[in-house]
């Protein structure tokens, strides 16, 4: 038996399909959700990554950079990328905080695009319940949880 007969008597994993990774499966999925933000923040100046940040610091002022790296999956130099476009727009402004670091913090006009995009980001989880069902979109929302809890390295 040939190295090629072996390989075709073995089911590969093949992306897009139902035997694919369940990482190929996951970004696929991660995709699609990221298309629909993008369509949805289309005419802002904004991305869906740059809208999370936005609404990160809406959540907690004077985050810093390195606490937000601290809690994604992101660099703490992809992050700083993404705060300093958010600076160039206005939209927010690096304050020293007491003690050390520079706490992030949104003007008044970061502070109405996070509502819009936060506003955008709900409409998008709507059409995902509505094209997943709720007993889906529950189902998958508490796993994607559990994961995250199971996968992120202890800190």
């Amino acid at each position: 038996m040939t190295r090629e007969d072996k390989t075709a008597a073995v089911a590969l994993p093949t992306p897009g399909t139902a035997n694919a990774m369940l990482s190929d499966m996951l970004w696929e999925v991660s995709a699609y959700v990221e298309l629909l933000g993008e369509a949805e923040l289309a005419d802002l100046p904004i991305t869906t990554a740059s809208s999370g940040m936005l609404v990160t610091v809406y959540a907690e002022p004077g985050i810093t950079v390195a606490e937000m790296a601290r809690r994604t999956p992101r660099s703490q130099q992809a992050i700083s990328q993404v705060v300093a476009r958010l600076e160039k727009l206005g939209l927010v402004e690096r304050r020293l905080r007491q003690g050390r670091g520079v706490g992030l913090h949104l003007t008044i006009e970061g502070r109405t695009m996070a509502e819009v995009a936060l506003e955008r980001e709900r409409a998008v989880d709507a059409r995902l319940v509505a094209t997943l069902g709720r007993k889906n979109y529950d189902m998958l929302r508490r796993l994607l949880v559990e994961s995250c809890v199971l996968l992120r390295p202890e800190g």
